[in-house]
């Protein structure tokens, strides 16, 4: 696990900004965060011409005033003596495009961005952070807890569910009221009935298969399954849309997160983030939703897309 000590915040300048900010601080008190960058990107940082010459002694410069306003919040999350710096950049031009430029640029470990509910159309692109963002990413909805309830972690036992568990078990730690609820989502093969086998026994059967691999991952990584450091919980599903079944066990557990392990962009990757992630980003709930990825793991395409 690597350890979550920069993070960055997107802003908007809208009422979500609190929220974002307020969760942000719980977050960095739990990773025990040493720095905490807040970044607005404005489309136009320049005043209308006849504005700025009959006012031009008494407007402050438009970035100053926005710095200005996130900072008022921001002390309100984030004092002083706390002992984590903060600080506070703004920026012109596309928001998707320069969040990930400026991410990579200060080497942050997570972003986190605000998910207005809705039919709101976003400023920063979801899909396009995650699929190009060095580093992991949490998505804050309006609404959502502060503080952190129970964690549900979508698991098929790769590398990247460990990635996902061992921060899920982090904050565990800091919070030990949170619990960890693992959800495997598995299906019956269209070829099932040529085993001369029922539906059911062949679910049967598959179910049997992922309770084994979770016995082996979890051993694997000297984790005791018995003793509740990840309940397991599996599910059937007819559709192939794993991201439904983790959505409705999300809300049936009451979750304030869900946690997602994903793989980053690399040569050889089929696809970018998997159709699971993908989805459950633009479900209408107020579950915050954390994709852990491997920091770094795509940074050679990132260089070559964005030409750093």
């Amino acid at each position: 696990m690597y350890h979550l000590k920069r993070i960055l915040v997107c802003v908007d300048l809208t009422a979500m900004d609190e929220e974002v900010i307020r969760y942000a601080s719980e977050v960095s008190e739990i990773m025990e965060a040493d720095t905490v960058y807040f970044l607005h990107v404005a489309k136009d940082l320049n005043l209308p011409e006849d504005i700025a010459k009959n006012y031009k002694d008494m407007l402050a410069p438009v970035d100053e005033t926005i710095k200005h306003e996130v900072r008022e919040t921001v002390r309100k999350y984030f004092p002083e003596q706390a002992g984590t710096k903060t600080h506070i950049d703004v920026l012109e031009g596309k928001p998707t495009d320069l969040v990930i430029k400026y991410a990579k640029r200060k080497d942050v470990d997570l972003i986190v961005i605000g998910k207005h509910r809705g039919k709101e159309k976003p400023k920063i692109q979801f899909d396009k952070v995650v699929e190009l963002s060095h580093c992991s990413v949490l998505y804050v909805p309006n609404g959502a807890e502060i503080k952190i309830g129970n964690i549900v972690l979508a698991m098929d036992f790769s590398e990247y569910s460990k990635l996902a568990l061992e921060q899920a078990l982090h904050i565990k730690e800091k919070r030990s009221a949170v619990n960890i609820y693992g959800l495997h989502v598995y299906n019956v093969p269209s070829g099932y009935h040529t085993t001369g086998k029922s539906y059911e026994e062949f679910a049967s059967i598959m179910k049997g298969h992922a309770e084994k691999d979770a016995q082996k991952f979890f051993k694997k990584h000297k984790l005791d399954i018995e003793n509740a450091a990840c309940e397991m919980h599996y599910a059937l599903t007819d559709d192939d849309r794993i991201d439904d079944e983790l959505n409705d066990f999300a809300i049936e557990k009451k979750a304030g997160m869900v946690m997602i392990g994903s793989q980053g962009r690399t040569p050889a990757a089929a696809f970018l983030l998997g159709s699971v992630a993908e989805h459950i980003l633009h479900y209408d709930n107020n579950i915050p939703v954390f994709v852990v990825k491997k920091k770094n793991e795509n940074m050679s395409f990132l260089q070559a897309l964005l030409k750093i």
